[in-house]
């Protein structure tokens, strides 16, 4: 029988011998692959791309209708990117196949950067890398364990369900306020809605778009109900789906994540804030015509567009100045992380807010609801809000010297109106106040970059900040300075 000494030698050396084989297998620091970011801007750039051709061409116009490479660029780019906005009028302008051609790209757009890049890693067969893992913790939140094929298939699953639903919730109703001479247009047009309001696009194919039907509340409740569901994030959905509320037992209830939590109250606190605001300041003015059941509706309504959908039953164009005002905070606010949305989202929003009260109350770390934020959280919120802000600040500059002179600042609207669509593109919103026809080529050439960048913008920079820390080589003495 062999002595302990010599079992505790061979137990060693059997260790020695598997840590070394783990380390001849396992991929060296130096050659950790990151995340590809140029796959992002080049996926978008490509379906704009081909779908800049498709609205060129001619069979995809109606009679007596054409458009140029730009408005052409801009529409393809405007429906990738899920905004809205459009230098053409879609009803007048395309036909069936035009418009087919439109609600591919809203679909392909809608479903995200975030469903896009576990597209790209399903079909190539890989594990997620750190960077990606830490991208979609602090994108989405953290659910429990899923491979990325099945958060693709659960994402997808309920895109199709609630494009399905709305669908099938807007047909009757459009098939009643139909136009005697309409047959099958409330069908498409149930469907074409359904499919922008749920990516929050806010395109329509409709010549006065939802304000035709603002007399009928069913339409305007479905689609805030798609808008609202679109927006909260398609990982918060997933979360949803395995939160059994009704059960008393919480090992078998499940939990809510913090990230769905501020997702869902948020959101309501905005949306319900916003209403307030727009029937305050606009019970005299663009609701004066309104019944009181209609004017609250159309508050609603309209404090539920600026999260990034951009439909609209009044004329944003004539809203007084306190009205537009919130409209482009809450635009810029946008939507939720892991959504449809765009905007510097709603999580950011609070973590900014939680930092100064934190910061306020003389505390050195974020606390709340019985949780605690890393300080990178509060770093990388600064520095999204930053960005977005010298974007925004960049766009308006550049719009500054392009329009002026020019007939977009000879509108009622002025500079507000180029401002706010600046504001609009970057969030990814699609409200306007009536300047975008009149911009100049390179004032839409310019919105168009902030359309482009404000959609792809916060995922790259997430994948980018959620990269592994670079230490710094050498540690400076510490020193302190006076702010303020």
């Amino acid at each position: 029988m062999p002595s302990p000494g010599i079992a505790a030698k061979v137990v060693a050396a059997v260790a020695d011998w598997e840590q070394a084989l783990r380390t001849a297998t396992e991929k060296p620091a130096w050659r950790r692959q990151d995340a590809n970011l140029r796959m992002v801007p080049l996926g978008f750039g490509s379906i704009i791309l081909v779908g800049t051709l498709c609205l060129l061409l001619s069979w995809t116009h109606q009679p007596g209708h054409s458009v140029g490479l730009l408005d052409a660029f801009f529409l393809a780019t405007s429906a990738t990117c899920v905004t809205g906005l459009t230098p053409v009028n879609v009803g007048e302008t395309f036909n069936l196949f035009g418009q087919g051609v439109l609600m591919v790209l809203i679909q392909l757009g809608g479903l995200g950067i975030f469903t896009a890049s576990l597209l790209l890693i399903v079909l190539a067969g890989n594990r997620l890398s750190l960077a990606e893992e830490q991208t979609i913790k602090a994108t989405v939140g953290r659910l429990r364990e899923a491979r990325p094929a099945d958060v693709l298939l659960q994402a997808c699953a309920f895109v199709f369900i609630a494009e399905l639903a709305g669908a099938v919730a807007l047909a009757p109703v459009l098939q009643q306020a139909a136009r005697p001479e309409e047959t099958w247009e409330p069908l498409w047009h149930a469907w074409f809605h359904a499919v922008s309001a749920f990516c929050n696009a806010g395109l329509s194919v409709v010549p006065e778009g939802l304000a035709r039907w603002r007399h009928r509340w069913e339409v305007l409740a479905i689609v805030n109900v798609l808008v609202i569901t679109g927006g909260i994030g398609l990982l918060t959905l997933i979360n949803l789906r395995y939160y059994a509320f009704w059960r008393r037992d919480p090992r078998t209830r499940g939990r809510l994540t913090l990230q769905t939590r501020l997702c869902l109250y948020t959101s309501a606190l905005l949306i319900a804030f916003g209403a307030a605001a727009t029937l305050v300041f606009e019970l005299g003015h663009t609701l004066e015509a309104a019944s009181p059941a209609e004017r609250v509706s159309w508050a609603v309504f309209h404090s539920v567009m600026t999260r990034t959908a951009g439909f609209n039953v009044v004329d944003t164009g004539a809203m007084n100045p306190p009205t537009l005002l919130i409209t482009l905070a809450l635009m810029f606010i946008g939507g939720c992380p892991g959504s449809m949305a765009g905007g510097i989202k709603t999580v950011t929003f609070v973590v900014l807010l939680l930092t100064a009260w934190s910061a306020l109350r003389r505390r050195d770390e974020i606390q709340f609801w019985g949780c605690r934020l890393p300080a990178k959280v509060s770093y990388t919120a600064t520095m999204i809000f930053l960005l977005a802000l010298g974007m925004l600040l960049a766009g308006v500059g550049l719009l500054m010297l392009t329009e002026a002179g020019g007939p977009a600042v000879m509108t009622p609207s002025s500079w507000l109106g180029v401002v706010f669509e600046a504001v609009s593109a970057f969030g990814t919103v699609g409200l306007s106040m009536g300047v975008t026809p009149f911009l100049t080529s390179a004032g839409k050439l310019v919105i168009v970059v902030l359309m482009f960048v404000g959609r792809i913008g916060p995922l790259m920079l997430a994948v980018y900040l959620a990269r592994p820390a670079n230490p710094w080589p050498v540690k400076y003495p510490r020193e302190e300075v006076t702010l303020g």
